[in-house]
């Protein structure tokens, strides 16, 4: 589903928002919407109560989704409330804003010049139809020469990293890193088949510029990385117009790579939403699509624990195709070794959107996504939910 710019420019870049939700005690759901097939987050689990005892680990979400995702505001609520209890971890996977997902952890990235996304967009590709995406579903090429990246990394704990993914290929290509005041680094792309590129830098607790520039070629980032040396990181790797279909498309060694690397204990999949307001696809189109990409995340990150979320409520006119969806979801779960968290019953179930738009703040003016005040919400029952029995 795309974003509404309202919803973007109601939040300041630097600063997270202060949510506080103005849906009265009345309107709340009847009873918690609690995970069904628990079970399926025991790794997860086990991995928080890891960290509990020792704070030298780290823990890794990377949640997937659609455009209720990229906003990184229910999730972002969430992150908070992991790393506040477990430990903070950093702010994990990031691209340019505009280019993937409105991450509202403490770095701040911004480009200068002109970047291009290259994705899987709304059933259809925007730049080459390679697969040879980021983990966020998208890669940014420079157009021209001068174009670059800034980093602003606030100060934290010793130990930190900053990492450079990119794609290596046969077409030449160059980035050039540079650390504060330091000298550029070039690192050289060229490469004999598609692979991950990885390159990284130690940081000391200070606060820190980092700069990534074209230096040549034809150079196609994937993502930077910002971590602490322990704690919990939440990797929000959503697209607008987004589908579970999406990850049917991407090059299947270079995911593996990359998921090999950030080693997830839980991946989350958000989806559904885009699949239900289109009425030209099959239910059973959609089921099957569905569990390929399940499949396809299960056999190449076989350790981390798996939990599917269904879209949020909508307005009635939407409710049942949104109620089918949900309940496909619902049945391939635990066919899949998945848990399952029903978002739309936050407000009620599908179709109760409208009960949350009497309210300022809790509901958008497309009638599809939420406002600020709504996302606050769905974020602090998704947090109830995850760590329930923690």
């Amino acid at each position: 589903m795309g974003f509404a710019a309202l919803l973007f420019g109601s939040v300041a870049e630097s600063q997270p928002p202060v949510l506080r939700s103005s849906v009265p005690a009345a309107e709340a759901p009847v009873s918690p919407v609690w995970v069904e097939h628990p079970e399926a987050l025991a790794h997860f689990h086990r991995a928080l109560e890891g960290l509990r005892r020792d704070r030298g680990r780290t823990v890794r979400v990377m949640h997937f989704g659609d455009s209720n995702v990229a906003a990184d505001l229910w999730t972002h609520v969430a992150r908070e409330s992991l790393q506040q209890r477990f430990g903070a971890g950093g702010s994990g996977y990031l691209l340019p804003r505009g280019h993937g997902s409105w991450h509202r952890g403490g770095v701040r990235v911004r480009a200068e010049g002109r970047w291009l996304s290259r994705r899987r967009g709304f059933a259809r590709d925007f730049g080459p139809d390679d697969g040879l995406w980021g983990l966020a579903g998208v890669g940014v090429e420079p157009e021209a020469g001068g174009a670059r990246l800034r980093l602003d990394v606030p100060a934290g704990r010793a130990g930190r990293r900053f990492e450079l993914h990119a794609l290596g290929r046969t077409a030449p290509g160059r980035l050039a890193v540079k650390v504060d005041d330091g000298d550029w680094q070039i690192v050289d792309l060229r490469a004999p088949s598609a692979r991950l590129v990885l390159r990284r830098w130690s940081l000391d607790a200070g606060a820190h510029v980092v700069q990534v520039r074209h230096a040549g070629g034809r150079p196609r980032l994937l993502g930077l990385v910002v971590e602490e040396e322990s704690g919990v990181v939440y990797d929000v790797l959503g697209i607008n117009g987004h589908r579970a279909s999406a990850i049917l498309h991407w090059n299947e060694p270079l995911l593996r790579a990359q998921l090999s690397e950030r080693r997830p204990d839980l991946v989350v999949l958000s989806y559904g939403g885009n699949e239900a307001l289109d009425p030209n696809l099959p239910l059973d189109t959609y089921a099957a699509q569905t569990r390929l990409a399940v499949e396809k995340i299960r056999a190449l990150a076989p350790q981390a624990s798996c939990l599917l979320v269904g879209p949020l409520a909508t307005y009635p006119v939407h409710a049942a195709r949104m109620s089918a969806v949900t309940a496909i979801q619902r049945s391939l779960a635990p066919s899949l070794g998945c848990a399952f968290w029903d978002s739309s019953q936050t407000s009620g179930g599908p179709g109760t959107l409208r009960r949350w738009g009497r309210y300022p703040g809790m509901v958008s003016g497309d009638h599809l996504h939420l406002g600020p005040q709504g996302y606050e919400r769905v974020g602090r029952e998704f947090a109830e939910a995850l760590l329930r029995g923690l």
